[in-house]
């Protein structure tokens, strides 16, 4: 079977065998457009011939098409992450994921493509408005399920790159480029305080992620945010699974808790959040065992993640009106939650971190 390279491959014919059942037309919907995604997402509507009997929608997504694009989403290993997900992660898990009706791949050729089941009826997640405490509540235990199934095993998955892989470790450089850029755009929303504290981290950015490479301990999905999470009653299904890494743990609860929920939310229920994880991960077997070391680390992702929204926002190119809201609401809400936890005190600072 030829592993389309458009979504206008996904086809009648194509379907048909994908199915096993008689596809006789399709339509096609773009979904996720100008949103700063390396790839390309579409809800595809099927009918189907005399006694083919099959879901009425999937959805189809393959690596972008855009021939300046596409090159960053190889480098990022971003499309081949998702393929063996699907293979040798997801089963593992007991999170509710899309059903992967299709996964193909021809990594020599740079081709990949999913076919997955179609969960548009759910309740999505929405990042710009802010998510509930229930959506919250579910998110923590969802985390949780993922880090201690993988924690103290993370070596199994030896082509899940660690928090300090070479491609993180060029993020320095990276941020030390753009800190004019952050400067002249997020300098009146952020104020000098913050500002400098920023100038003041990124030189110690490979430290940090040195540091934290002796703590991959466990499977992080590192896109963890309400955008990627779909609600069936409180039951959550999580998606896109290309930018998974080793860590521990932090990088999934710290963004969650720190961007996407208003900082007045957060602020009453972060203990009580951070607290069901914690006992949550620990009964599954993994976590940190003292709570007082999770919230250091918590502390000192904020310092990253603070760095990396700055970034990320005058960097993406092409978002949509909404990309741009986001972004905006992304920093200041972690510039609340940086404040909130003086996590400047903690940069340069790696003397505190556990070996378990």
């Amino acid at each position: 079977m030829d592993i389309p390279t458009t979504l206008a491959d996904v086809d009648a014919a194509f379907l048909s065998e994908v199915l096993g059942q008689p596809v006789e037309e399709v339509s096609r919907q773009r979904i996720a457009v100008g949103q700063g995604f390396l790839g390309e997402l579409a809800r595809v509507s099927l009918k189907y011939g005399a006694g083919g009997a099959g879901p009425a929608t999937v959805i189809t997504k393959i690596p972008t098409t855009d021939s300046g694009l596409k090159p960053l989403g190889l480098m990022l290993d971003l499309y081949l992450k998702e393929h063996r997900a699907y293979n040798e992660i997801i089963p593992e898990l007991k999170v509710t994921t899309p059903k992967a009706l299709y996964n193909g791949a021809r990594p020599e050729d740079d081709l990949y493509c999913l076919i997955l089941e179609d969960i548009g009826h759910l309740h999505s997640g929405d990042q710009l408005a802010g998510g509930t405490l229930e959506q919250a509540r579910a998110a923590m235990k969802t985390a949780a399920g993922i880090h201690g199934r993988w924690w103290g095993r993370v070596d199994d998955l030896d082509w899940v790159p660690p928090i300090d892989s070479p491609l993180n470790l060029s993020l320095q450089s990276m941020y030390e480029d753009a800190f004019p850029m952050i400067v002249d755009q997020l300098g009146d929303l952020l104020g000098s305080d913050l500002m400098g504290h920023i100038e003041r981290w990124i030189p110690t950015c490979s430290a940090w992620l040195e540091a934290y490479g002796a703590m991959s301990y466990t499977l992080t999905h590192y896109d963890f945010r309400l955008d990627n999470m779909f609600f069936d009653g409180k039951d959550l299904v999580l998606i896109d699974w290309q930018t998974i890494g080793r860590g521990d743990g932090l990088g999934d609860v710290c963004p969650f808790l720190s961007s996407n929920l208003d900082s007045e939310l957060r602020r009453i229920h972060e203990t009580d959040l951070l607290t069901l994880y914690h006992d949550a991960v620990n009964d599954l077997g993994g976590g940190y065992p003292d709570f007082v070391d999770l919230m250091m680390s918590y502390r000192a992702n904020l310092n990253f993640w603070l760095c990396h929204w700055c970034f990320t926002a005058v960097t993406a190119g092409g978002t949509s009106e909404r990309g741009e809201q986001l972004f905006e609401r992304m920093v200041s809400r972690t510039a609340d939650t940086v404040r909130d936890h003086e996590s400047w005190e903690l940069i340069g600072d790696h003397s505190w971190r556990p070996r378990l």
